[in-house]
């Protein structure tokens, strides 16, 4: 009887321990996150304050397409659409309309990231 007990606790406190660490899919997520965020950082040059905002807006972008992708009866187009608008919404809260504008030519690849000259770097 005490070992079903000690065993059925311990089973417990193992799935409380692994179900509060982040999966791998979210580290890989959030160091990509984490990335983008760097390189925009300084490609456009905004500061450090506004940078910890946007990782936090990319990685829950990043988390919600990835729910989205694994979602069976869902219109992903729709929803990922969604979560696009609400994605530009929050960077437009965050970045300036300069700020936003070349953020977003470099993530849409409508700008080559080598044109120092557009982004007003010399």
């Amino acid at each position: 009887m005490k070992k079903s007990l000690l065993l059925i606790v311990f089973s417990g406190v193992i799935t409380m321990l692994s179900a509060q660490q982040p999966s791998i899919i979210e580290r890989v997520l959030e160091n990509s996150a984490k990335d983008k965020v760097s390189t925009m950082q300084e490609l456009i040059g905004f500061d450090d304050q506004k940078a910890e905002h946007l990782m936090l807006i990319e990685t829950e972008f990043l988390l919600n397409v990835n729910k989205v992708e694994h979602c069976f009866l869902c219109n992903k187009r729709k929803r990922i659409e969604k979560l696009k608008n609400k994605r530009d919404e929050a960077l437009q809260a965050v970045l300036l309309r300069d700020e936003y504008l070349k953020y977003q030519s470099v993530d849409n690849e409508l700008l080559n990231k080598n044109n120092r000259l557009w982004l007003g770097i010399e």
